[in-house]
């Protein structure tokens, strides 16, 4: 157990860009750069395209701080995930790998442990449906905080791409399992799309990006998310920087704007209408005002997100801004 009570480290997320990718020398030594100059103490790699990770070649990419990982390997010539991780600096107690995932559960101080999963969405439209369906049943079985990044090769919303060729019916699917397991998007700063196919005039679309659930964002309240040089693929690496809290539980608070976003009503009649197995009023009182302020603290988290960063958001762009004028 750590002994601090608050402790940084940072997950990144970087890509390997073809068949050889980490086959060849030349694209282990940059993809070790991105690794080495990220400082992370959790890595995942998608699309390894890597049958078996052998511990030679391990350690040409990670180098030898980095002394324990977990790999999907690859299928055919697709895919591949792996997550590793220090062990200097991270305890893992448990370890799954599913046919789009990789999942280890972490310990952080004071027993509050939580799950990571590392995603490679496939390209097929059958296979993003099973994909879906993974990820539900992962959310399910990895119980408590949970975590989940990598490339989902999804988007959920128009803005996400850079032209109108849209499946709507798949961004639709990608929503809808986003609401059941009730989580949401950690903001990616800095940058609007993850993936260019790198042509004239290119297709740029959000394809990674990171979702948590209410219970990790407890564990982990001011956590950003950044990109970095994406000099080794056409996805761009992407850095989480953690910061474990030690204050508990946030708590609730109703901000005076919430009224005037669109469902708010909604959101408080679903929660405060449906009925309570209780034989005392006052017990029942008490039990919807507890389900009324988890169920708004879970719409907020979706519909408006971290207010701390978007205002930090906010401000830089007013300063960006304000030096263009001048």
């Amino acid at each position: 157990m750590r002994q601090l009570g608050f402790e940084e480290k940072e997950v990144i997320d970087p890509k390997a860009q073809d068949i050889y990718s980490l086959n060849q020398r030349d694209r282990r030594n940059s993809v070790r750069e991105v690794i080495l100059s990220s400082n992370a103490d959790i890595l995942c790699l998608q699309e390894t395209k890597v049958a078996d990770m052998y511990q030679r070649l391990f350690v040409s990419v990670f180098g030898s701080a980095f002394d324990k990982f977990v790999a999907l390997p690859v299928n055919g010539t697709r895919g591949g995930v792996l997550v590793a991780w220090k062990s200097s600096s991270c305890q893992a107690l448990a370890t799954r790998v599913d046919s789009f995932s990789v999942s280890v559960l972490f310990s952080e101080q004071e027993g509050r442990n939580w799950w990571f999963t590392g995603v490679y969405g496939p390209q097929a439209d059958a296979e993003k449906v099973l994909f879906l369906q993974e990820l539900r049943s992962v959310c399910a079985l990895c119980n408590g905080p949970w975590l989940v990044t990598g490339d989902f090769n999804l988007i959920y919303q128009a803005e996400d791409k850079n032209n109108t060729n849209l499946d709507r019916a798949m961004m639709g699917r990608f929503r809808r399992f986003l609401d059941v397991v009730e989580v949401k998007e950690i903001p990616l700063l800095g940058r609007k799309y993850t993936w260019s196919n790198e042509r004239q005039s290119p297709t740029l679309v959000r394809l990674d990006r990171a979702f948590c659930c209410m219970e990790w964002e407890g564990i982990f309240p001011d956590s950003v998310l950044q990109s970095t040089t994406a000099g080794v693929s056409d996805h761009c690496p992407l850095i989480l920087g953690l910061k474990v809290s030690t204050n508990g539980k946030r708590r609730f608070h109703f901000e005076s704007f919430s009224t005037k976003v669109p469902g708010f009503l909604d959101a408080v009649s679903l929660n405060w209408e449906a009925p309570v197995q209780a034989n005392c009023a006052v017990e029942r009182l008490s039990l919807k005002l507890q389900r009324l302020s988890k169920g708004l603290q879970r719409w907020g988290q979706r519909k408006v997100g971290n207010i701390k960063i978007q205002l930090g958001m906010a401000k830089e762009v007013h300063q960006t801004n304000g030096q263009v004028n001048i």
